[in-house]
């Protein structure tokens, strides 16, 4: 078990570092952007969406050595994780759309992919939906459901965002942030960061229907 912890563990660091890397820069998580970084390889700005697909990648690799040593502990530690992952990250992302639902709707019509006139449903819909599965995929017991929801919404950003490369729309995923157009590399950034992590999520929805408490509990 104690193999199994410690591979975790730095898998959990390296995924967080990962998907910061990619898409998240000039936070704490980064170091592409630190100027102790920049001062000894002047160009590592340029390859954050590289540093940061490998962590995720050494992250996966350490994940064999986990389930080999214990794969019980293995698979609890790792659903529990992407639980509080992935439900966390949906939680956070819908807050700003839910305090500030016209600006999302104008960011909406800038993918130019709805009818003008479903826009404002879907910006007072759409954010619910990534609350409260959100929710449910860290407390409910209903794995498999939350998972695919979120799975579903997966694809959609994927969809929108591979149509505003196609278009050379150049704007953002408007997944965390609230600004819209920025720039064709930033939609670039969220593409990769959805192809990342619709995996893990994907593998949730081949688990058993189970709340957090009756996962660890169970021998």
């Amino acid at each position: 078990m104690i193999i199994a912890i410690i591979s975790l563990s730095i898998a959990t660091l390296l995924t967080a570092f990962g998907v910061a890397e990619i898409s998240f820069p000039e936070t704490f998580l980064t170091i592409t952007d630190k100027d102790w970084f920049l001062e000894i390889f002047p160009t590592a700005w340029k390859y954050n969406i590289y540093i940061g697909v490998s962590a995720i990648i050494i992250a996966a690799l350490l994940i064999i050595p986990a389930w080999k040593s214990d794969k019980r502990f293995s698979e609890k530690a790792l659903e529990t994780l992407l639980r509080l992952g992935l439900g966390g990250m949906f939680i956070a992302a819908s807050i700003f759309k839910i305090q500030d639902p016209l600006a999302f709707a104008t960011l909406v019509a800038q993918y130019q992919f709805l009818p003008e006139f479903i826009n404002n449903f879907f910006a007072l819909a759409y954010p619910q939906f990534e609350f409260w599965f959100g929710l449910a995929l860290i407390f409910s017991p209903y794995t498999r459901e939350s998972a695919l929801v979120i799975f579903l919404m997966f694809i959609s950003f994927i969809i929108a965002l591979s149509w505003a490369l196609f278009h050379d729309l150049g704007i953002t995923c408007g997944c965390f942030q609230i600004e819209g157009a920025q720039d064709k590399n930033e939609t670039w950034t969220s593409l990769i960061r959805d192809l990342v992590l619709i995996g893990p999520n994907f593998w949730l929805m081949l688990r058993k229907n189970k709340s957090l408490i009756r996962l660890w509990h169970e021998k």
